[in-house]
């Protein structure tokens, strides 16, 4: 397949999987040109949305356990860190949505619920069993608020 083909961005919603049309996946190089790759693609998407749960998850647990740390410099640093692999992510799906690729548009909405459903399962399991905490007090639904334009304080 002749790579020169290969689009970032589509004129509507499409399919690109490989056999007529392809895309740039996030970097100049990474094309998606046959099904083997789309399929990759699709599964990798789906687990992007799935990481940026559990990195919600994870500041959480941070900003839960922050009064057992010993050296606050640490604690920020750690949370920092979380924090701009989270911002890397969020900007990345951002990007794959605009490629206006229909498959993968549906494996990150997928990867985003799945995500949000087991992490924030875990959450709520945590809160109720700890005695007279309900589920919906949780600053946890704070953290999936991950986009720069709309950051929700932590």
């Amino acid at each position: 397949m002749d790579h020169s083909h290969c689009m970032v961005m589509q004129n509507g919603f499409q399919i690109a999987d490989g056999k007529e049309a392809c895309i740039v996946f996030l970097f100049q190089g990474w094309n998606v040109d046959s099904q083997v790759k789309y399929a990759f693609m699709l599964i990798g998407v789906l687990l992007m949305g799935v990481l940026h749960g559990a990195l919600a998850y994870v500041r959480h647990l941070l900003l839960d356990n922050s009064r057992l740390r010993s050296s606050l410099l640490m604690h920020q640093l750690c949370l920092s860190f979380v924090y701009g692999i989270q911002m890397v992510l969020a900007y990345w799906m951002m990007l794959l949505v605009m490629t206006y690729e229909t498959g993968t548009f549906i494996a990150l909405i997928f990867g985003l619920v799945i995500g949000y459903f087991i992490f924030g399962f875990i959450e709520a399991k945590t809160r109720i069993s700890m005695k007279g905490v309900s589920p919906s007090d949780s600053p946890f639904e704070k953290q999936f608020n991950s986009t720069a334009c709309c950051q929700a304080s932590s």
